[in-house]
């Protein structure tokens, strides 16, 4: 049994796809666990300077056939060990052979859960429908935009973010925790069926940002190095997904920051990272922009043209050059009319309000 929590925890490094001892019953959600660990792995601190190992601490069984596996996930620092995380796995024998999943199905006791058409929704404070009816159309949308099939959904609604780890089974330290927690969404998805966890403050999609539903649509589907953030992050601007701005809000950041009256020389400035809004919840130029030119590109050539200029590249600062070749591509706009045509969508932008 041991040798098989060896395998699972040497194999967290192999693709999803292509794991050999998960539990098809709670595939999914077992991929949503190994994926936090390798994030966890791959973060700055425990990439260069420490190595993650972890030790098997106790070991509970329900009956003959199913245990449930508990696991310290540390670091050694002038041998003394340090305390990252616990971890819990489900194993199980089936067929005469031992399979590993997470354990998100324990943590479920007193959840409720509601159907509505494909989706599966769990929670443990009583939603209103209606927020679950918003989430479904706008997964919907995403998926017909990306001309993905709708395929049987289940979605765990979360009271924060550590909790939604605590759920699949990590409980972090705070004080060793990763320094990329959010409010938002971690999925997984095959070809028959996808999985969601969604984090929000109370567990009732009522404060729940859908930036953050696309942004973990778009992260599953392409390679991140390919994405060309201030697209992503356009997107979410004009269609009110910004955790804290409505576009109409955003819109008046940039106007307080930066005058009619004032000739700007936007080609100049793209690239500089520009905030026009407060330290502690930025906005930045770039992001704008392109806000700005999504809404033609999608107008004029549909959702595809916005796929084609998202995935340019990544975003680099003042290395602008694939970003330039595939936008003229699409749009028409170059670095000759670059400051004439985003002049023209700002007047039409102020037409429109």
């Amino acid at each position: 049994m041991i040798d098989v929590v060896s395998h699972f925890i040497l194999e967290k490094s192999t693709k999803n796809e292509d794991l050999t001892i998960v539990n098809p019953d709670n595939k999914l959600e077992t991929w949503l666990f190994l994926n936090e660990l390798r994030k966890l792995q791959n973060s700055k601190v425990f990439s260069t300077n420490y190595m993650l190992m972890y030790e098997v601490t106790s070991a509970e069984a329900s009956n003959k056939n199913n245990f449930t596996i508990h696991l310290n996930c540390y670091y050694e620092d002038k041998e003394i060990k340090n305390s990252v995380a616990k971890i819990e796995i489900i194993l199980q024998e089936i067929n005469n052979k031992y399979l590993v999943s997470s354990a998100i199905k324990n943590n479920l006791p007193r959840w409720e859960s509601k159907t509505i058409e494909n989706y599966n929704f769990y929670f443990e404070k009583e939603i209103n429908e209606k927020k679950l009816r918003d989430f479904i159309a706008k997964n919907n949308q995403l998926s017909l935009n990306l001309k993905e099939q709708k395929i049987p959904t289940k979605i765990y609604c979360v009271d924060d973010i550590y909790k939604a780890y605590e759920l699949f089974g990590i409980a972090y330290k705070r004080d060793y925790s990763p320094n990329n927690f959010f409010l938002g969404i971690e999925s997984a998805t095959d070809n028959n069926q996808s999985t969601l966890i969604v984090a929000t403050k109370k567990g009732m999609l009522d404060d729940f940002s859908f930036g953050s539903l696309w942004k973990a649509r778009i992260t599953e589907k392409y390679p991140q190095k390919n994405l060309y953030v201030p697209v992503l992050e356009g997107y979410s601007y004009i269609n009110d997904e910004h955790p804290f701005y409505k576009w109409e809000q955003i819109w008046i950041h940039f106007k307080n920051a930066y005058s009619v009256s004032q000739k700007t020389d936007w080609l100049s400035l793209y690239g500089t990272k520009q905030n026009f809004s407060l330290s502690s919840t930025p906005l930045y130029i770039e992001n704008l922009i392109n806000a700005m030119i999504i809404k033609t590109i999608e107008k004029e050539k549909g959702f595809s043209g916005v796929l084609e200029l998202l995935n340019c590249g990544k975003f680099e600062g003042e290395n602008q050059d694939n970003y330039f070749k595939t936008l003229e591509n699409v749009s028409g706009i170059t670095k000759a009319n670059f400051n004439e045509k985003i002049d023209k969508l700002i007047t039409s932008e102020d037409l429109s309000k």
